[in-house]
């Protein structure tokens, strides 16, 4: 088998010399010795050429076929991503659109007129979900201070500012049991304290019998104190009744916003 094996190499070996032989004979010999063997040689490969150069258009037809699948799933690929890009700047530019049309509209209603304000936006609420209180992104840089009242709409009041840091300020919520507030009933001039239920809602109390409370009537503050500007709305009586002790009347008091809702507050600095 050896021996078998090496006179096969020895003959493909002679063959492949005699071939190279051959060849450079035609390529590079003298035109005139070498054309009838160049003729022959051309004659003879022309199917062979036409074969390989077929095929080789084949091979690049499908190299291209397939370079192109390649490219244009790249550019779907960058095409899906650019859309979803356009979609995400879409909803970001329409939420900063609402968002400027909420305070454009709160700016409208607010009583500048009257007040000094600063606007801020609610940053927290109250994770337990009794809505006492809220943060805002105005702090201590802004000028804000602790006692500072918080409004919204036409000078309806939230809460005021107990905690201040740097760049941000908690609120107290006029629904925190520990808020109290003077007020005072427009139409009859009941005197009170407005105080929170646990974020229940509000209660109109300490309330003399001697004054006269009906649903319906709107209780603003009263001013008593210096602490509290004069006149801002608080909300509507609701049912009124005896205190447990019977020395006082009260009544639910209705805010006309909802603390959960707000996006927009406004701090008063001082009152002009």
């Amino acid at each position: 088998m050896a021996v078998h094996r090496k006179f096969t190499q020895t003959k493909l070996s002679r063959a492949l010399i005699v071939f190279g032989m051959l060849w450079i004979a035609v390529v590079f010999g003298p035109a005139w010795l070498v054309a009838p063997a160049r003729t022959a040689l051309m004659t003879v490969t022309l199917p062979l050429q036409k074969i390989f150069s077929v095929t080789a258009f084949e091979i690049a037809d499908t190299f291209h076929f397939f370079t192109s699948i390649g490219e244009l799933k790249s550019e779907n690929e960058n095409l899906e991503k650019e859309r979803l890009r356009l979609m995400a700047l879409n909803a970001k530019f329409s939420l900063v659109d609402k968002e400027n049309d909420e305070l454009r509209r709160e700016l409208r209603l607010v009583p500048r007129n009257k007040f000094s304000l600063k606007p801020a936006e609610v940053t927290g609420r109250d994770v337990s979900g009794l809505g006492n209180w809220l943060s805002i992104n105005e702090g201590s840089q802004s000028g804000v201070r602790k006692g500072m009242p918080v409004i919204v709409d036409a000078g309806i009041l939230i809460g005021r500012v107990t905690e201040v840091f740097p760049e941000s300020a908690r609120v107290m919520l006029l629904s925190n049991p520990e808020s109290l507030i003077n007020g005072v009933a427009l139409d009859t001039d009941a005197r009170g304290i407005v105080k929170g239920e646990y974020g229940l809602g509000l209660l109109f109390g300490m309330v003399l019998q001697a004054d006269t409370l009906k649903a319906g009537d709107t209780v603003v503050t009263s001013g008593l104190g210096g602490d509290m500007p004069k006149g801002l709305l608080i909300g509507t009586l609701q049912e009124t009744r005896f205190s447990d002790d019977r020395l006082f009347q009260q009544a639910s008091l209705s805010s006309p916003v909802r603390f959960d809702r707000l996006r927009y507050v406004f701090v008063i600095e001082n009152i002009l």
